[in-house]
């Protein structure tokens, strides 16, 4: 009767350890599938993201990036330097036409490309005084055009098609911006050169043949 109650007590402990390994191992696979889970989580690959705006901070919570919309409702979007200025913007214009700028860390616009009230682009290089400088795009016939400003905001050299379409022209002012010097061509296509006082008396000598 004894030892029918040994194999009787072993035949209950042998159950027991099956049911605990059962156990033991089902966890294990839980825990396994979680971690899995939690890996695939951390990076996360989405095809849409929808929001009304978008802000990118660094290490110490600075926003350096924004996206969203404008005052009127346009896209916008903003980066900005380590010291919190505002150094590049795309968005649009008060008339609803793309526009880019670009601004020094002192938060002086030194860049731009913008569209004109003629719906042409135009590019402006400016100062850090915030002086244009230098200012390319196209005239009223919706040819080429060159400007060159001085730091006074005069215009110095401007490079475009002349009005009778025989070719390009460039002008020269002076500091009162009178124009004193002009290079063109002729309508046979020869070269001319004149030049000029700040009363436009003067006269221009052509390429002989």
């Amino acid at each position: 009767m004894e030892l029918e109650q040994r194999v009787t007590a072993l035949e209950g402990q042998i159950k027991y350890l099956r049911f605990l390994a059962a156990a033991l191992g089902a966890g294990l696979v839980a825990l396994l599938s979680l971690g899995a889970t939690g890996s695939q989580n951390a990076v996360q690959d989405f095809q849409v993201v929808r929001t009304r705006d978008l802000l990118i901070v660094n290490d110490q919570g600075q926003v350096m990036c924004s996206v969203g919309e404008d005052g009127e409702g346009n896209g916008r979007l903003a980066l900005n330097s380590r010291s919190d200025k505002q150094i590049f913007i795309a968005g649009a214009d008060e008339r609803g036409n793309g526009q880019l700028l670009i601004s020094s860390n002192t938060d002086q616009g030194v860049f731009s490309a913008v569209v004109d009230a003629d719906g042409n682009g135009r590019l402006l290089i400016g100062s850090k005084g915030q002086r244009p400088l230098v200012s390319a795009g196209s005239d009223k016939k919706g040819n080429g055009q060159f400007l060159l400003f001085s730091g006074g905001e005069r215009t110095v050299l401007s490079a475009g098609v002349d009005a009778t379409g025989n070719g390009g022209i460039v002008d020269l002012f002076n500091r009162a911006g009178q124009g004193v010097v002009q290079l063109s061509c002729d309508e046979q296509g020869s070269g001319m050169v004149g030049a000029y006082d700040g009363k436009g008396a003067g006269r221009a000598l052509k390429a002989k043949p």
